[in-house]
């Protein structure tokens, strides 16, 4: 069984999807062995209680702006401490809404040269990086939206693209009804990639600029 920690920000519903996934046999081969929340009160971490699944909060420290780097690494460092505890293989980002600072990226690079971090986002990259992205499109008029499963990089939104799958917008009225369908088809998607790229069962080209390109073997 490949060890996994799942970090979530919110309720927890991409959490939910890849556990359903697990236990239906869908994914295999997989264990969750802890999920890692910034937020005490965020939804993930009562959903992993209910099913037995250690819950971890680290809350991001408080302080000026001017110390946002120095808030980050004091935070980075706490969450290498709990992840000492699991030992995972791989850290799965399931909309956890912290950018994940060098020290953490380094823990899981692999000799291949990527890391060991995946996430899905609610776009299709390197479209509408950040928050709300699904109403980012909405708002701009955007013919479509999508989602992406993607390695993480230093950066917002950037590493390897693994998968994509994009929906038509046209008809929806409102950003909410664009978040519905999307979430839908985040919970299917990401489960399915995870399969293969948990596994590492993928080969990488190196593009230019230093970019990996990956793509399942």
């Amino acid at each position: 069984m490949i060890p996994v920690v799942v970090f979530a920000s919110g309720r927890g519903s991409n959490f939910e999807a890849i556990h359903r996934a697990i236990e239906t046999g869908r994914l295999s081969g997989v264990e969750i062995r802890s999920v890692l929340s910034d937020r005490p009160q965020s939804g993930v971490l009562a959903r992993a209680k209910e099913l037995g699944i250690p819950g971890v909060c680290v809350p991001f420290p408080e302080g000026p702006k001017e110390t946002l780097e120095e808030r980050r690494l004091v935070h980075a460092r706490k969450v290498q401490d709990e992840l000492k505890k699991f030992h995972p293989h791989f850290i799965i980002l399931a909309g956890y809404m912290r950018i994940i600072p060098k020290i953490l990226l380094d823990d899981f690079r692999s000799e291949r040269g990527y890391c060991r971090i995946v996430n899905v986002h609610p776009s299709l990259l390197p479209a509408f990086p950040g928050v709300h992205s699904y109403a980012q499109a909405f708002e701009y008029g955007a013919k479509v939206s999508g989602v992406t499963v993607h390695l993480v990089e230093e950066g917002v939104d950037t590493g390897p693209i693994c998968a994509q799958r994009s929906f038509s917008i046209e008809g929806c009225r409102t950003s909410e009804e664009v978040e519905r369908i999307g979430l839908a088809l985040e919970h299917e998607l990401f489960p399915d990639t995870l399969n293969w790229v948990v596994r590492e069962e993928f080969k990488t080209e190196q593009l230019p600029r230093g970019r990996l390109r990956v793509y399942q073997s």
